[in-house]
């Protein structure tokens, strides 16, 4: 199985530039803790956990740009790792998602925590598991 057949393709990016407190309310927003930070041509260039905006809102640092916050040692893998790769490697890590960059580099989707919960919730019940397009 690859990361294909887990990940969300329609992923929510955000922009380097963006302000903080537009950056969390997009999260919000979205339902989402992970947002890559992408630049003009879909390239990764950090990403942003919610862990980053609680903090630096604690700290009284909602004025700031996305940029300020973002994790920038960003962990990817290519669109045909395989999940369990991906899984060990979130692990080993521990981190909770992984961007999905196709072979040019860019951003093809993101695959979570979450994802591979689902996974196993799905064979722990014994039920088939369902393919994932957004």
């Amino acid at each position: 199985m690859q990361v294909t057949e887990l990940m969300t393709n329609a992923v929510l990016t955000i922009r380097a530039d963006t302000p903080l407190e537009q950056a969390a309310t997009e999260m919000r927003l979205g339902h989402v803790r992970h947002l890559p930070v992408v630049d003009l041509d879909g390239r990764v260039l950090g990403v942003l956990s919610s862990f980053d905006v609680m903090r630096a809102l604690a700290q009284g640092n909602g004025r700031t740009q996305v940029r300020d916050v973002m994790s920038t040692q960003v962990v990817t893998v290519r669109d045909d790792t395989s999940a369990s790769a991906a899984a060990r490697q979130m692990r080993e890590l521990k981190i909770g998602s992984l961007p999905v960059v196709d072979a040019d580099g860019r951003l093809a989707g993101i695959i979570t925590e979450t994802d591979f919960l689902e996974v196993a919730e799905l064979a722990l019940a014994g039920k088939p598991l369902r393919r994932r397009h957004g």
